[in-house]
């Protein structure tokens, strides 16, 4: 089990108090048998400053024998150090690690920072915070890279291919790919307006809109006051445009807190799952809800939601993913986090044919 601990005291030799960290826990009976990875160490004060840079915010793996992923989005690069006139760039950067948790190839370490050197100040790429969420394409070839804080906090997002062999890299599609453009770096061609935080949450899947077509999903909670989430696909200038924009349904719900992309009712669409934990209705005691779309064929525009519902306070949706097939029926699970519920709850909801089981089957 890899654990994200952003507020983790820091390392000798970081030169700061707290950076968080990764540990990773043996499924064991002990209670003391974690270990903290040994990323991350050391710091170069001219350069960087890791303070509060909240290493773990992330943690997404691609599974028995694949890579894993693991953020710190408020990585700061320092310019003109010790002088009157010193910047910082909270720029954000991402540790990929081999299975054995430690660097093995040149896909492997820490220099997984896309906004280093880019122009900067808030309303460019000064704020990046890349990393607040990743994750992994399903066919393992791609890694997902959220920035919300680009382009005036209307946010980004990038994918990069992770198989970079020489053949991997003469294909059309290797990328890498950017909402706004890789190239063009043009925040008018994201279809949301500024402090959106587009990039917020981030998955992918095959089945979105076409089949065998690979999408990738994205929150932007704060978009329009109700947020939204933003289906994207790639294409030949190596930008990620959009497909279909889904509206958040209340004022400040945060609607896409979170996203999860799984087939619920297995006919070979991929549904959509998305958070807004900060949804409520007073007379109703509820906190937080979670948004399930059956997929329509690919016709995102007819879809029309389920909804999910929290208790009052719970931030019911912060979380949200696919937990697989766990009773074996068939068909796809979703697990959603509730961290204010109590001392914080999971909740399992299985899949069926008709679509998602609206009664929990685990809390």
């Amino acid at each position: 089990l890899l654990v994200g601990a952003p507020q983790a005291l820091a390392l000798p030799g970081q030169g700061a108090n707290r950076t968080g960290g990764l540990f990773a826990c043996p499924l064991t009976p002990e209670l003391s048998d974690c270990w903290r990875v040994p990323i991350d160490e050391g710091a170069d004060p001219q350069r960087e400053s890791k303070e509060n840079q909240w290493l773990g915010v992330s943690v997404k793996s691609q599974g028995p024998g694949g890579k894993i992923v693991t953020c710190a989005h408020r990585y700061e690069v320092r310019h003109r150090v010790r002088q009157p006139l010193e910047t910082r760039d909270v720029i954000g950067r991402c540790f990929v690690l081999s299975q054995d948790l430690s660097v093995r190839d040149e896909l492997d370490g820490g220099e997984w920072k896309f906004c280093e050197g880019r122009p900067q100040g808030h309303e460019r790429f000064g704020t990046c915070q890349q990393g607040l969420a990743a994750a992994f394409s399903p066919d393992r070839r791609y890694v997902l890279l959220g920035a919300p804080g680009t382009y005036n906090w209307k946010g980004t997002l990038r994918v990069e291919q992770l198989n970079q062999s020489s053949l991997d890299l003469l294909r059309l599609d290797a990328g890498p790919f950017e909402a706004g453009g890789e190239k063009d770096q043009d925040p008018s061609l994201i279809p949301v307006p500024a402090n959106s935080y587009f990039g917020f949450s981030v998955d992918s899947g095959a089945g979105l809109t076409r089949q065998q077509q690979l999408s990738f999903v994205t929150g932007a909670p704060r978009a329009n006051h109700t947020g939204a989430v933003v289906i994207l696909r790639r294409d030949s200038a190596n930008r990620l445009v959009a497909e279909a924009v889904l509206a958040g349904h209340q004022l400040t719900s945060a609607f896409g807190h979170a996203v999860a992309v799984l087939d619920l009712n297995s006919d070979g669409w991929m549904d959509l799952a998305v958070g807004a934990p900060h949804f409520f209705e007073r007379q109703e005691e509820i906190g937080g809800a979670v948004y399930i779309y059956i997929n329509p064929g690919g016709l995102w525009d007819s879809a029309t939601p389920l909804r999910l519902n929290g208790s009052r306070g719970s931030m019911f949706g912060a979380a949200l993913s696919s937990a697989g097939d766990l009773n074996h029926d068939g068909f796809e699970d979703l697990a959603v986090g509730a961290p204010f519920d109590g001392v914080g709850k999971v909740f399992i909801y299985h899949g069926s044919a008709l679509g998602i089981v609206t009664s929990p089957a685990q809390v």
